[in-house]
């Protein structure tokens, strides 16, 4: 069913990977997906990972030169982002933080290197609950960077790249107006907090996946994903412990969040970020 919805977002789906390094030495990467919108290089990626990165940049300052030496293991001494391509570099990055959204420019940026930019789903297009959705990104993939004193650089191991893209179905639910990740309130419609508007799935965003397209068979773009809510089924079976001893295991239904296209089409409008739709 999505073998060309496959074809079709590989092409405008790029993977971010996060290095840093401790106050300990030890390297260690995060990695997320990102969006390109148009032939002038504008992308699309979830806020709370464009969040992580000015935490990094921001410690990262504060432990490099001459404090260094004095890091404590949890700060961040060193820290890079490749965005999918050598020397890229995020520029006049912005974020719409209830609707888990930033936008930022790469540069220098190929235009031909993309073969097929992304359509947006319109609003007010056919939004029906039941239809099968696709989102890609890049889980079950981990890069253990390692650093070069004299460059002052991340190296990534050899067979890191290009990162595996990974497709994961889910039937469209419903439409949720919630808290974005991180900002408290439940998760429910209605919940206290600057909420935004996402669409929800019935399986899970994996992790590597945020900031990775949703689509439908077609190829365009319904919504990016943003984060996964955990619901309780209200079972609570008990299983094996240790010693022998039952302990209960509550059981949940894993579901995945993502900005929906319109308010992404509404966040490219206000920036006057040019970009397709299609009904």
């Amino acid at each position: 069913m999505f073998a060309e919805a496959y074809h079709i977002a590989s092409c405008f789906t790029l993977p971010v990977v996060i290095s840093s390094r401790g106050g300990d030495g030890a390297c260690k990467s995060a990695i997320g997906a990102c969006v390109v919108v148009n032939r002038d290089g504008w992308i699309l990626t979830p806020a709370h990972l464009i969040g992580e990165i000015h935490r990094q940049q921001q410690s990262a300052a504060e432990h490099s030169g001459a404090a260094r030496k004095s890091a404590p293991p949890g700060a961040v001494k060193n820290h890079s982002v490749w965005w999918g391509r050598d020397g890229a570099q995020l520029h006049q990055a912005r974020v719409q933080p209830a609707s888990d959204l930033a936008l930022g420019q790469l540069r220098p940026f190929d235009a031909d290197s993309v073969a097929r930019y992304p359509a947006f789903k319109k609003p007010g297009a056919d939004y029906r609950p039941g239809r099968s959705l696709c989102k890609l990104g890049f889980p079950f993939h981990s890069i253990t960077p390692s650093f070069d004193e004299k460059k002052n650089a991340f190296l990534l191991p050899p067979g890191a790249v290009p990162l595996p893209l990974f497709p994961i179905e889910g039937i469209f639910t419903r439409v949720v107006v919630a808290p974005p990740p991180g900002a408290g309130g439940g998760g429910g419609n209605g919940a206290a907090g600057p909420t935004g508007k996402f669409i929800e799935t019935s399986s899970p965003g994996l992790v590597g996946q945020s900031g990775g397209p949703i689509v439908d068979a077609h190829g365009a773009v319904w919504g990016l994903q943003s984060h996964t809510r955990h619901h309780s089924l209200g079972f609570n079976p008990p299983v094996p412990g240790q010693n022998g001893a039952e302990q209960n295991a509550h059981q949940f239904l894993n579901v995945g969040l993502g900005a929906h296209a319109e308010a992404i089409l509404r966040f490219l409008q206000s920036e006057g970020v040019a970009h397709q739709t299609v009904e």
